[in-house]
């Protein structure tokens, strides 16, 4: 974006230092926490975008209130969140799959947490955005397959991509909820991985994750 926006001014913000060392010159980064008090000025930004934010916001009203400030009359927001959810739509996800049990680890640890998981099964984006006050709501849902087992050709390519991320670090991904938030053993983790690559692999399994996007408008008259 802002290769292709030189003329405007671009904030990325996040918890941890972990932003490129190199950038275009209209872009900077800040760590900063979402879930604070925003120091920006109100009615400064044209565009918010808040991405993969799952397991990691308490309140998504609040904090779509505090987007709603930050925008200007008339500009626009955009959420994109996955669900910790495997699904698949011809019911090629044995019932005692291991990918059955990355939805309940998720589930069991974000209601620990008091930071949902279910971001798309409880709407919290549309309803958020509407409470806060935006018109305009659109919504998009993504099936992003896992593996290469699409006939299509660029669907097949997002899923092996879509594994190979995964699969870089698994144990990232599941031993601070599966070990420091529900207190379950790492042998039992690895047992529990194990299945999961297993499953991830196989070709007679056709899983996806849901992905959302919401965009909407802050009105004009605001």
């Amino acid at each position: 974006m802002a290769d292709e926006h030189p003329n405007c001014e671009i904030i990325g913000t996040d918890l941890s230092p972990i932003q490129p060392t190199w950038s275009p010159p209209n872009v900077k980064f800040e760590i900063d926490n979402c879930e604070l008090p925003w120091t920006f000025e109100p009615n400064s930004f044209d565009y918010i975008h808040i991405r993969y934010l799952v397991g990691g916001v308490s309140d998504w009203n609040q904090l779509f209130r505090q987007a709603y400030a930050a925008l200007k009359p008339g500009g626009w927001i955009e959420s994109f969140e996955p669900e910790a959810d495997y699904r698949s739509d011809d019911n090629s996800i044995p019932s005692n799959s291991s990918m059955y049990m990355w939805q309940s680890l998720f589930l069991e640890g974000g209601k620990k947490l008091g930071r949902p998981f279910t971001i798309i099964n409880d709407d919290l984006q549309r309803t958020g955005l509407e409470e806060a006050g935006f018109v305009d709501i659109t919504v998009k849902d993504i099936k992003v397959p896992m593996g290469g087992w699409p006939a299509d050709p660029k669907l097949r390519e997002i899923g092996q991509w879509a594994q190979y991320t995964l699969e870089q670090d698994l144990e990232g991904f599941v031993m601070f909820m599966w070990n420091t938030v529900l207190g379950r053993s790492l042998d039992e983790m690895k047992v529990f991985l194990a299945g999961f690559r297993r499953d991830l692999r196989s070709r007679s399994i056709h899983a996806y994750l849901p992905q959302r996007v919401v965009y909407a408008r802050k009105p004009t008259s605001a």
